[in-house]
């Protein structure tokens, strides 16, 4: 570091000696022709008189020196001016580095000749700080009249180019950080984030470069004000829980083929349920870049919502002849912000997009319906579930030093997304990999914590633990069950058909609701489950207000609707039954009939039903006890691996005896914890035929050999 930068010596020397003398005496030809423009009004000090002349390489007269007027040094500045003149071909354009850059530019972005003169003279302004004292002097009344002079436009149409939503301001060109109430020269001429970005080039030897090469190297600095994104690392099939995925890859195929204005997509849902990663997937399959607005720049230093909307339109009009998408992330910022643009820019802004844009965004509540209306396609986002998601979980989890058992009970979790996942991942590099079920302990802190402190916004999903410490049950399988009719078929009936009604009874324990939650996985849909007895209320009316709003949520949700022990609701109508038992009765027949979705209700005493109930239900599934070879296979997931020889030489003949149900077996494992036993063979089958005798009387002598 050198004492004359740190005070100012020579700084202005300095600065002219790296620039082209064109340029530098177009700006003194501009300032000279201000202060002139200014005459007596010219609020210039001794100092800056000094300044100015000797920037222009004129001696003050010694007999004025110390003065402040304008008529002292008028008669030096019109000789300067008339000499300088003189000396210049005004016939010819002027052509340096700087109006070379400006005149690309202005190709590039579709700039008028007008506005190109504007960003000439901020640019001029921006390199020669010897013009500020001059231009803070031209006051808000003269502005516009100068600025029409000196760029030969009207007065009108310089307050149309210089006004917050004009096209210099939406793009950075031009600051729009000004005093409204005043609008001095100094204020219209200052640059703004995008031409700041721009300035270092004119210090490059860009003039060695041809036009088409000049061109390109200013278009690849603009484009990365918003920079390509990595390619999405998930197939489309991976998002089985957005129903309208492939409609979106082929509707931004034809926007990109037919060159379609104005096409949109507004992607939302719950963050980390990968909407970023659904856009990189729908660029990389469509084979074009992803250009993304960055919310911070290169400082690290957040962007405003203008700035932001600035780069998105740049890089529209720069991409507008090559192929690619623009994807705009947590628009929410920016058109729910103090600085949102007036509505007509907006919408302007959405209809004359050359390439499509992908918009995405945590939530939709707060859009008006006027930018909805120019959105072609919205698609919601929810958390994946069901078998695919289940397997797609485990893939991310791969990483992650659980068991086999541990990744599969997180990628089952409600509160799993892919960026939970991703995170997990990333915690996981800290663990013991030789610990797999210590670090099953430490998710379940680490989740419980974090589902606790996010509160509300992830009240439905409770913070269970993942990982529970008592011997649990294996994964749900269907083949296990015992049923009548046989329900594989009709699972796979229910998933084309996407509507059904079906009454399950049978033995408590029997798998029945286990199977209501099964067939939403496999139908990636939300349960919602209703125990008949929480709908009854003590005010008349109550209960049919209740029934009807539980209907309606499961439409709007197009979720699968669980109906609980439905017998308490659905009794035999007889003449012992009061009145308002008749009304609940008859409006839960109708929410039943006029229902279009998947909807299930259990009960252990199919007898009790009302006969015009049964008649509502499509088809009735009986849940009977484990026949014997299922038994056996459930039996060998829940033991030790020491046990499985000894499971296999049980008689078939005495497991089909037995009436055991999958529920009595969680009861057992729970018994045998509780008091504090283990886990095996002997004591397994003990509990159970205690559990046996328990539910179904002494029908059988105790134990299974």
């Amino acid at each position: 570091m050198q004492w004359e930068n740190i005070l100012g010596v020579n700084a202005a020397s300095a600065a002219d000696e790296i620039n082209d003398p064109q340029e530098r005496l177009l700006a003194q030809l501009i300032t000279v022709r201000t202060v002139m423009f200014q005459g007596k009004d010219c609020g210039l000090d001794d100092m800056d008189w000094q300044s100015l002349f000797s920037w222009l390489g004129i001696k003050v007269p010694k007999d004025i020196e110390g003065s402040y007027r304008y008529g002292d040094y008028s008669p030096a500045l019109k000789r300067w001016w008339k000499r300088t003149t003189a000396a210049l071909d005004t016939t010819t354009t002027i052509h340096n580095t700087l109006t070379t850059l400006c005149d690309h530019i202005a190709v590039l972005l579709q700039l008028s000749v007008l506005e190109t003169r504007l960003l000439m003279l901020t640019w001029l302004r921006l390199r020669y700080p010897q013009m500020n004292p001059v231009l803070v002097c031209v006051e808000d009344t003269r502005t516009k009249k100068l600025l029409a002079q000196l760029t030969g436009h009207s007065s009108d149409e310089v307050h149309l180019c210089l006004q917050d939503h004009g096209r210099l301001m939406m793009l950075g060109l031009l600051s729009n950080q000004r005093n409204l109430r005043s609008l001095d020269l100094d204020d219209s001429l200052t640059a703004g984030h995008m031409l700041l970005s721009l300035a270092p080039l004119v210090n490059q030897d860009v003039m060695t470069l041809s036009s088409s090469a000049l061109r390109d190297f200013i278009t690849e600095r603009l484009m990365s004000l918003c920079p390509t994104q990595p390619v999405g690392a998930f197939s489309l099939a991976s998002f089985d829980a957005v129903p309208l995925r492939q409609l979106a890859v082929d509707y931004l195929r034809q926007a990109l083929n037919n060159q379609q204005a104005g096409a949109n997509v507004l992607i939302y849902g719950e963050p980390g349920v990968g909407k970023t990663e659904l856009v990189k997937t729908l660029a990389s399959l469509l084979g074009v870049p992803l250009y993304g607005v960055p919310v911070v720049d290169n400082n690290d230093e957040a962007l405003t919502p203008s700035k932001r909307l600035g780069r998105y339109q740049v890089v529209q009009k720069l991409i507008d002849q090559r192929p690619g998408l623009i994807m705009f992330d947590e628009i929410e910022d920016v058109i729910n912000d103090d600085e949102a643009l007036p509505k007509g820019w907006m919408n302007q802004l959405l209809e004359n997009n050359p390439k499509p844009g992908l918009w995405v965004s945590n939530s939709v509540h707060w859009l008006d319906p006027a930018y909805l209306r120019r959105f072609d396609m919205i698609i919601e986002m929810k958390p994946q579930h069901g078998e695919q998601a289940k397997a797609h979980y485990c893939q991310l989890l791969n990483e992650l030093p659980v068991t086999p058992q541990g990744r599969q009970q997180l990628a089952l979790q409600p509160w799993m997304t892919p960026a939970a996942a991703d995170q997990l991942c990333r915690l996981g590099r800290l663990f013991n990999p030789r610990t797999p079920k210590r670090n099953e302990q430490h998710i379940d802190t680490l989740m419980t914590h974090r589902l606790h402190a996010l509160g509300n916004s992830l009240s439905r999903h409770q913070p269970d633990k993942t990982f529970t410490k008592v011997p649990t049950m294996p994964e749900y399988r269907m083949e296990w069950l015992n049923t009548r009719p046989g329900l594989e078929n009709i699972v796979q009936r229910l998933a084309r058909r996407q509507r059904g009604r079906l009454c399950l009874h049978g033995l408590p324990g029997s798998g029945k609701t286990a199977m209501a939650q099964h067939l939403a996985n496999i139908l990636g849909r939300e349960l919602i489950t209703a125990h008949a007895s929480s709908l009854l209320d003590k005010y008349v009316g109550g209960t049919e207000e209740k029934l009807a709003a539980l209907f309606a949520q499961a439409r709007k949700k197009g979720a699968v609707l669980l109906l609980d022990e439905v017998d308490t609701l659905l009794m035999q109508r007889d003449n012992s039954m009061q009145s308002w038992e008749i009304s609940h009765t008859n409006e839960l027949l109708v929410q039943i009939e006029n229902f279009d979705g998947i909807l299930l209700a259990t009960t252990n005493r199919v007898d009790s039903l009302d006969r015009a109930v049964i008649r509502r239900f499509d088809l009735k599934v009986e849940f009977l006890p484990l026949a014997p070879e299922p038994l056996r296979d459930l039996l060998q997931a829940v033991l030790p691996e020491r046990d499985h020889a000894r499971l296999a030489t049980i008689p078939m003949g005495h497991l089909a005896q037995r009436r055991v149900t999958p529920g009595n077996v969680r009861t057992a494992l729970d018994q045998l914890d509780l008091r504090g036993l283990p886990i095996r063979l002997n004591k397994l089958l003990d509990a159970l035929a205690l559990e046996e005798r328990e539910q179904h009387g002494n029908r059988h002598s105790i134990g299974f050999i």
